[in-house]
């Protein structure tokens, strides 16, 4: 049967009858019919009204008349020539860069990271900013993969319709093309988590203390926060918490000692370790201070407050090796003086055969000799002699000296991180009044706590070098707690059964009490200031201006635009092409992969981008799609 029906003139010209057995008379009435049927397929398909032919009498000339009297139909489409670059993209470029910058600012810069710490809005702001790189980074990433399919990829319509709709699981989409949107898919995922591994960074301001809590700091000699009102005035609980951290830090696993600290060394809320043979207990904030702090901070906030401070110092006297004959002259005078007193001479059986030994001057008087030692243990109801004594009997000189110290202020506590003591300064005199002046009776508070902070030293532990740092430890930490408990600024009564030489003095004259440095550093928890960090947060920016470097260079001849999508394809689509695609209106799925050839075209005076649709293993199908000309406008 002869061909009949409309033939295209050109790409957008109008159709004329083409009856090649009827050109010079009328069509038969096989032609019109199977005229009809075609035209009524038009009809269904392209939703034209078409009118019906009759079966006879209607010729070429009145089929053409009648079509030359059809509405013409608009050309919508808009040419263009394609860009180096779209604006879109480069304010996306610009907009990924800002907020990379405001990034590195949250993080690197001290002061916005420390505003930003507070209830971690740092992370909330770089959350929000990496979002916008994310959106950013999607409105390029698109296009460069549909160039990258056109110029190097199989150029199939599976893939191209899996990149546009961005899905991982397109039917037929190539493994190379699942594997790459998946990445695409998990990297803002991937980045969300990355960048918070890098939290336990910390900021830190220097503050007013008197702008925050209301008032100076003061520092004295006082009882942390919460312990004020234990020991019942003797000082054991104070001594107790000021030791435990040293005993944990010094213990022995097993046998295994932890290596002596090589400089001086802090250990919980004021002890000091200055050497093997010296150790200082620092007098600390005002408990009503550390308190005011306390509640205005957050969790994980931090204050670090710094201050010139008094500390009691108790260091090794050599005298016994430098002049043997005045250690022992001075011992006996005090000895014989001790065993007249009540307290000053006491000893404590530990029931392993050894006994524990503390000597010092009667009370009240001079407190600033204190012997320790360790003697054979002559039984519960004998005391041993001076003479039983003085071959273990170890003597530390007890002072008060011009320290420096550092303390960390946080929710849960108060804890000394720095500490210094140059050993030689001690404090005006007046402040030695405390020491010099006073009724300690320390032997009667202080033995079972120093059998169990220093016994093991006769025994187990008696070649360990921990011994001597223990012992002086344990004297600094003795003398404080129980002048603390006695005479501290927040007791009820001042200098409470003290000698007339100290009750004669005001607690700021005696020591006990002075004003610190009005300045702190307000510490908050942070993320670290990493350069990983700072390369997974300029990570998209960085892919952003790869790829627009990369599409204006070697992908400006690719036969891909911005627009490339439905509506171009179906503006320059070969129509006899698309027969290949039947039966996939509804499922949008193919049984094949059918490559998409794309080239420009010249379609008369015009350039064009002509679509068709081939197998793969057609051969019709170029190996690679062709270039577009420069500056070339297409329609």
């Amino acid at each position: 049967m002869p061909s009949v029906g409309w033939k295209r003139l050109s790409a957008n010209e109008d159709y004329e009858l083409h009856a090649p057995n009827s050109s010079h008379g009328n069509p038969s009435s096989d032609d019109l019919a199977h005229l009809r049927r075609r035209s009524n397929e038009s009809a269904h398909r392209y939703g034209k009204n078409f009118h019906d032919f009759p079966e006879h009498g209607l010729s070429t000339e009145d089929i053409a008349s009648r079509k030359q009297s059809l509405p013409p139909r608009p050309s919508l489409g808009k040419p263009t020539a394609k860009k180096t670059l779209h604006t879109l993209h480069l304010l996306a470029a610009a907009a990924s860069l800002i907020c990379l910058i405001l990034a590195i600012v949250a993080v690197a810069d001290e002061n916005v990271s420390w505003r930003l710490g507070l209830k971690n809005y740092q992370l909330i702001v770089l959350g929000f900013l990496l979002g916008i790189m994310n959106l950013c980074l999607g409105s390029v990433i698109p296009m460069f993969f549909l160039l990258l399919e056109a110029k190097f990829g199989p150029s199939t319509l599976q893939n191209f319709n899996g990149i546009l709709r961005n899905e991982v699981f397109s039917s037929r989409l190539n493994p190379f093309w699942r594997i790459l949107l998946s990445l695409v898919l998990a990297l803002p995922l991937g980045l969300s988590v990355a960048y918070k591994t890098f939290a336990g960074g910390e900021s830190l301001k220097i503050v007013d203390v008197a702008a925050y809590v209301g008032n100076t700091s003061y520092f004295g000699m006082f009882a942390p926060p919460g312990l004020q009102v234990l020991g019942q005035k003797t000082g054991v609980s104070l001594f107790s918490n000021a030791t435990l951290p040293f005993a944990v830090a010094a213990a022995d696993h097993d046998g295994i000692e932890p290596p002596l600290p090589t400089g001086q060394q802090p250990y919980g809320f004021n002890m000091l370790l200055l050497n093997n043979e010296s150790a200082a207990a620092l007098d600390i904030p005002q408990p009503s201070f550390v308190s005011a702090v306390q509640a205005l901070l957050a969790g994980g906030e931090s204050w670090n407050i710094s201050s010139p401070v008094l500390a009691t110092v108790a260091t090794y006297n050599h005298s016994r090796s430098w002049d043997p004959e005045m250690f022992e002259t001075d011992f006996e005078d005090m000895c014989d003086a001790a065993r007249r007193s009540s307290g000053a001479y006491t000893h404590m059986t530990m029931m392993n055969e050894w006994s524990i030994m503390l000597l010092n001057h009667p009370s009240p008087g001079d407190q600033t000799l204190q012997y320790i030692g360790f003697t054979p243990d002559p039984g519960i109801e004998k005391t041993p002699s001076c003479s039983d004594f003085f071959p273990y009997a170890q003597l530390f000189d007890m002072s008060r000296q011009l320290c420096s110290g550092t303390w960390s202020i946080t929710r849960g506590g108060i804890e000394l991180v720095d500490g210094f003591c140059n050993g030689v300064k001690k404090s005006p005199l007046e402040t030695q009044e405390v020491i010099l002046h006073n009724s300690l009776f320390l032997g009667v508070w202080y033995m079972p706590s120093l059998v169990e902070f220093v016994g093991p030293f006769a025994t187990s532990r008696n070649n360990s070098s921990w011994e001597s740092p223990h012992l002086a430890i344990s004297i600094a930490a003795m003398v404080w707690s129980r002048i603390t408990a006695m005479h501290s600024p927040t007791s009820q009564e001042r200098f409470f059964e003290a000698p007339k030489e100290l009750a004669d003095l005001t607690f700021e004259e005696a020591g006990l009490i002075y004003p610190g440095i009005n300045k702190a550093k307000y510490i908050r928890p942070t993320l670290k200031k990493s350069f990983l960090l700072y390369f997974i947060l300029a990570l998209q920016p960085l892919l952003i201006l790869f790829i627009l470097s990369l599409t204006a260079s070697i992908f400006y001849s690719t036969p891909v635009d911005k627009g490339f999508g439905l509506i171009s394809i179906l503006s320059g689509i070969d129509r006899e092409s698309l027969d290949i695609l039947s039966g996939a209106a509804l499922s949008g799925e193919l049984a094949k992969s059918v490559k998409l050839v794309l080239r420009p075209v010249k379609d008369g005076q015009r350039d064009a981008i002509d679509y068709h649709v081939v197998l793969p293993s057609s051969k019709e199908a170029p190996l690679r799609n062709q270039k577009l000309g420069r500056n070339v406008v297409y329609h």
